[in-house]
Formats: C-alpha cells, sequence, structure tokens
C-alpha cells in the first residue's frame, strides 16, 4: 500500500495513503462475507448467501462501509511502517467518499509524532566557578538564631512592646458572623498572621486591658466564611511576656549540638555554611549550564504532548497540597492567584521541562554518554535509601521493572549530561560541590516508579 509522509509544523506528520484495487477487491469480498453473517437471508444460512442477495439484502453502501471500516486502520499501520513515523496520539483521520472498486482508494491521517531538538553551538558560552565566601554576619545570624531556638519567654508585668509574646482571648464580631466564644492565641506582637492594626492594639496594654480594633478581612484569608467582610476584633489580654535568650558561653555551645565549647560551635557553623554556600552555587551554575543548552537550541513539539506535561505539572501540585491538607481553591485565594493563572503557570513549567529533557537527551547522544548497570543500580540503591528499611526491597523491585528501569536509565543518563555540559562551560573546572546526597528526595519520575499507585504493598505501609 503506497505512502508517502509529509512533515508539517508542530511536530506533526501528514500521511498520503493509498490502497490499489485489487487489494480493495479482496476486502470486498470479505466484507459480503461480515455483513452477510449480521443480515437474515430466506433460505441461507448466516455468511452463506450469494454476493449478489448480500447486496440486495443490506445495500452496496452497508458493505463498502464495513470494507473501510477494515481497510483504514490496516492501511495506516502499514503506511506507519512503511515512512517510518512514530506516533505518539491517535490520527486525524481525512477519508473521503465510499471507494470504488476499480480506482485506487486514497486517504490522509494527520498525527503527532515525537518532538525533535536541534541543538546550538555552545563553544562560546563561559561561566565563571566561584563560592561567595561566608561572611561574620551571616555566622553571627546563624549563632542568634540558635539562641532564639533556646529562648524562654518569662512573664512581665509592664506594657506590651514588639517581639514580646502577648496571651490573648479574641473574639471576631462582625456582620453575618456566627458568635463564638473567645478562643486563646500567643501572638508575638510584630510577627503575626492577624490583620493591620493588631499590634497597634496591644501595644502597650497590659495584662486584664481589654482592646478593640476594626479591620477588614482580606479576600484571600484561608477561612472562607470571613474573606473581605469588616470585622472588629475584640481582646482581652490575659498576659504579657518577653523573650529571655541564654548567654552566649561554652555552656550554651553544649546545650545545643555535640561541641565542646563556643568556638567549636562557632567553626561547626562555619563549615554548615560553606557546604550551604557551594551547594546553592553548584545547583545554579549547572541551571546556568542547561539554560544555555536550551536556550541555543530549536525544538517542535506536538501539543498534545505539552498538553500531557501540562496536565502531570498541575497533578504534581494539586498532589502536593492535598498532602498538606490545602484544597487548590483555598491556596489559590490564600496566594490571590487566579485558577487561569495558576494553569498557565503549569503551562509554562511543561514547557521548560520538556525544553531540558529533550536538550540534555540530545546532548548526551551527542556526546555518547550513556547509563551503564552498575551506575543504574546505584542509583535505585540511592532511591531506595529515600524510604524506610522495610520498604526497601520493594523499592528496589519496582524501580527494576522494565518501564521503571528506563526512567532510572534516563536519570542517570541526564545526571551525566548535566554534569558533561558544566565541564564544557566552566573548562573543566572541578565541580563546586557534589550535592547527590544519599538520603536526598527521588526525582519525581523515579518516586512515582517507585511506589507506582497500583503497588498493593505501597497501600498497607
Amino acid at each position: 500500500m503506497p505512502a508517502t509522509a509529509e512533515k508539517l509544523d508542530g511536530s506533526r506528520v501528514r500521511l498520503a495513503v493509498e490502497v490499489p484495487p485489487e487489494d480493495l477487491q479482496k476486502e470486498y469480498g470479505r466484507a459480503i462475507q461480515r455483513v452477510g453473517r449480521r443480515v437474515k437471508i430466506p433460505g441461507f444460512r448466516p455468511g452463506k448467501a450469494p454476493r449478489r442477495l448480500v447486496e440486495n439484502a443490506a445495500g452496496v453502501g452497508t458493505v463498502l462501509q464495513d470494507l473501510m471500516e477494515a481497510v483504514v486502520p490496516r492501511a495506516y499501520t502499514s503506511a506507519l511502517d512503511e515512512t517510518g513515523v512514530t506516533p505518539i496520539d491517535q490520527p486525524e483521520l481525512d477519508v473521503p467518499e465510499l471507494p470504488t472498486l476499480d480506482a485506487p482508494f486514497l486517504f490522509s491521517a494527520e498525527v503527532a509524532v515525537a518532538p525533535t531538538v536541534e541543538l546550538g553551538d555552545i563553544d562560546d558560552v563561559s561561566i565563571d566557578v566561584s563560592v561567595d565566601e561566608v561572611t561574620q554576619d551571616e555566622i553571627e545570624a546563624e549563632v542568634e538564631q540558635l539562641r532564639t531556638t533556646q529562648a524562654a519567654w518569662e512573664p512581665v508585668e509592664r506594657p506590651a512592646v514588639a517581639e514580646d509574646m502577648v496571651q490573648t482571648r479574641i473574639q471576631i464580631v462582625g456582620e453575618g458572623i456566627e458568635p463564638e466564644d473567645p478562643q486563646p492565641y500567643n501572638v508575638l506582637v510584630g510577627s503575626n498572621g492577624f490583620p493591620v492594626g493588631f499590634d497597634g492594639a496591644v501595644t502597650g496594654a497590659v495584662a486584664g486591658d481589654s482592646v478593640s480594633y476594626d479591620a477588614r478581612i482580606p479576600p484571600n484569608d484561608p477561612n472562607e466564611a470571613l474573606r473581605g467582610k469588616d470585622v472588629t476584633f475584640e481582646i482581652q489580654v490575659d498576659g504579657v511576656s518577653e523573650r529571655q535568650l541564654p548567654d552566649l558561653d561554652d555552656e550554651f555551645a553544649r546545650s545545643v549540638g555535640p561541641f565542646e565549647n563556643l568556638e567549636g560551635m562557632r567553626e561547626r557553623i562555619v563549615g554548615a555554611l560553606g557546604e550551604r554556600k557551594a551547594h546553592e552555587a553548584q545547583h545554579q551554575l549547572e541551571e546556568q549550564a542547561v539554560q544555555s543548552l536550551v536556550d541555543r537550541a530549536t525544538f517542535e513539539i506536538a501539543d498534545v504532548l505539552l498538553e500531557r506535561e501540562r496536565e502531570q505539572v498541575l497533578r504534581e501540585r494539586t498532589d502536593a497540597l492535598v498532602q498538606r491538607g490545602i484544597p487548590v481553591d483555598t491556596y489559590l485565594a490564600m496566594q490571590g492567584e487566579t485558577r487561569d493563572a495558576w494553569e498557565a503557570q503549569a503551562g509554562e513549567e511543561a514547557l521548560n521541562r520538556i525544553h531540558r529533557s529533550l536538550a540534555l537527551d540530545a546532548y548526551a547522544e551527542a556526546q555518547g554518554i550513556e547509563a551503564d548497570v552498575d551506575e543504574m543500580q546505584a542509583e535505585v540503591d540511592r532511591v531506595a535509601e529515600y524510604y524506610p528499611q522495610e520498604r526497601r526491597n520493594v523499592i528496589r523491585s519496582n524501580l527494576m521493572r522494565d518501564e521503571a528501569r528506563l526512567r532510572v536509565a534516563s536519570t542517570v543518563r541526564s545526571r551525566k549530561a548535566v554534569a558533561a555540559l558544566v565541564a564544557a562551560v566552566t573548562d573543566g573546572a572541578a565541580p563546586l560541590h557534589d550535592h547527590e546526597h544519599q538520603h536526598s528526595e527521588p526525582p519525581p519520575e523515579l518516586a512515582a516508579a517507585a511506589e507506582p499507585e497500583d503497588d498493593p504493598e505501597a497501600d498497607q505501609a
């Protein structure tokens, strides 16, 4: 069955398919038999009536329609084999009127195909390799943060000021709001989630005072019943406490970690800050390198593939909110975002993911980068280490399945491609940080493969 393929924009192909008359004639005989089995013709068993009687009983059009339903799918499949086209979605068929048996039958099919990428030249890309020094201010900020975590709250008999903790009972009053008993809140003055006006109301108050203030609840408030309403906060002040920071001495150092003295604690802080800066710098370096590769590449991506990835991004974002117990609409209201903006952001992320994946895959192929068996096993073990001990054998087994193994190989290959790319744009400089930690969270594609939805043991864990 002769066929030709015409490349279209948007990673689509139009197939022109021709079915020769002799093939139509052979299929017509088989169509007669199929239709004959579906109609009742007196004196004949189903499928045994002569062609003329079947045509008279069912109509030639019915037989030809049956013929087309058999020929078109078979001819389309044959055309794919002949042209080497690999579709990623169902075809859009353009089939003309019923065929005749003495002329070729022509039809066409448009289908989305795998995306393509053409890499550009990155020889001119050069990225500086550097890690910022740890500053004394950063060290002191970490020290103060440790002191804050060890602070005690001591009651005071004075008016409340900024950074005090005020013990309160609060009642919200307003039109259309069901009355409730005052609710207890310990509130930090100057740093809390109450509407503007709260800090001013309680500043200067002492235990036993009653204060109030009017406010309009923001439209993105987590409490749907209060959003956008004018209310009054009636506040009973029950006490005021101030933060007491521990003395900065060797005893404090021993209380916050395995340190012999304050000097040892500071040394550990300097090391941790340096590690963090190196990790962040390496991550930024990798992102710049990959973005340089993407910016110089050209892509053709079918809309259907982009839509699938967009839906995947939306599922991941929704699942993340569900795990936190936050409905999507509530989250959007809290962020002041619309559903359209939420979906548009997902589309942008989907496109970025596809661009990055295609570019790195093409770069890996150009550089001859592959994932070997030992590297894949190491990746499986690394992912398994993220899970509890009793689940690790199941996780390893899941990741060794055929489809999951392909994902593991792709992940390893992509990571090696990033490393090679970074080396290329930094003139072979040593990495700033080896940030592949054994217990780091696995990539989303491997997390999904490690615990598939139909894994019964995952449900029992």
